[in-house]
């Protein structure tokens, strides 16, 4: 979802703990040329990335439908306010005029008055010639380095924890330890990977690239200049959190969590890793293909006991699809319901007999 803090929390105590993700904005910007190149106007209208990002404007135009997918796709999804050219015209859902009064940030403050709703409506009081004044976001130059810095303040007041794509392992031991998890718990695998997409996630510096690639990435990270500050802020703090943690105790951790995801993957797995989705028959794993690179999935070894047949389940299954068993979970049919009513009291019947 697009993050909008007050209609979260709506159903969410204030005490939640917040969590997300970045990811390097040249990574980011690759995946999404491939996979939204016909919903972004943008990215439909160049024959590719590096002709796209060689001159954008040709291409971008504010307002043009899909485009928040072409520029700055971190900051559209967290929900911040943008420069002038990136608002979108009215009448699309995701118009960022018609969140702004529900995600702006309110400046400082501790967190529980961070989050609570009302206080996000008010404006940040500030003292200049001796007057009191109000500041808003419209008060700043939206590209400057003090609306950024503002909007990255408000980020680190609400989420207490943000992991970077490119130390994911890092990252998910991290948030086991702040959630007071075993590494289990944090045992998964991977889902939404293009093929032959692993190597751009990791690279999050420009060694070991072409000196193409390396133009490219200077120039994905130039044009999402808000991605960029997003992404260079959060991957400082994760780092700043790793130092708390213990370099030492972290790489030690990370290696028990990969030696205890490969021993998953080959006992719930065939192959032991991901597949091509043309080799997945069974549709409930069978990811979702969109855009022009192939999503990799997981089939199931048949051999598994019906009990790790579930625990492999429940790691295997893509996002749609897991979605789909958490929604009829809480959001039961009448059918579901009276064949669970039937059946208990059939088993209540069978015990008293």
């Amino acid at each position: 979802m697009r993050f909008n803090l007050k209609e979260v929390l709506q159903v969410m105590p204030s005490d939640s703990f917040f969590f997300s993700i970045v990811r390097d904005p040249a990574a980011l910007a690759r995946s999404a040329f491939s996979y939204y190149k016909s919903t972004s106007s943008a990215f439909r209208k160049a024959p590719s990335l590096a002709a796209f990002l060689a001159n954008p404007r040709a291409f971008y135009q504010p307002g043009g439908r899909g485009d928040y997918y072409a520029r700055n796709l971190l900051w559209f999804d967290f929900g911040l306010p943008f420069p002038p050219e990136k608002r979108i015209k009215r009448g699309n859902p995701k118009d960022p005029d018609s969140h702004q009064g529900h995600v702006l940030p309110s400046g400082t403050g501790p967190r529980a008055q961070i989050l609570d709703p009302n206080a996000l409506l008010q404006p940040v009081s500030t003292v200049a010639d001796g007057h009191s004044q109000a500041v808003s976001p419209t008060s700043f130059n939206l590209g400057s380095s003090s609306f950024i810095q503002w909007g990255l303040a408000w980020l680190d007041s609400v989420f207490d924890l943000v992991m970077v794509a490119e130390y994911f392992d890092e990252s998910l031991v991290l948030l086991a330890d702040a959630l007071c998890w075993g590494l289990d718990d944090v045992v998964g695998f991977m889902h939404n990977a293009q093929a032959g997409g692993e190597q751009g996630l990791r690279a999050a510096g420009t060694g070991g690239l072409t000196a193409e690639d390396q133009q490219l990435t200077a120039r994905a990270r130039a044009w999402n200049n808000l991605d960029w500050a997003l992404y260079v802020h959060f991957n400082r703090s994760l780092w700043a959190r790793i130092e708390q943690y213990g370099q030492r105790r972290l790489k030690h951790a990370v290696a028990e969590l990969r030696a205890r995801r490969e021993a998953m993957a080959k006992h719930c797995l065939q192959g032991g890793k991901a597949l091509d989705p043309k080799y997945i028959t069974n549709s409930q794993f069978r990811p979702f293909q969109y855009g022009s690179a192939k999503v990799l999935g997981y089939a199931l070894r048949s051999s598994l006991s019906p009990k790790d047949r579930e625990d492999c389940e429940r790691l295997a299954t893509p996002e749609l699809q897991y979605k789909d068993k958490l929604d009829a979970k809480q959001f039961p049919s009448p059918v579901s319901i009276s064949l669970k009513t039937s059946r208990l009291l059939s088993s209540r019947h069978q015990a008293t007999d």
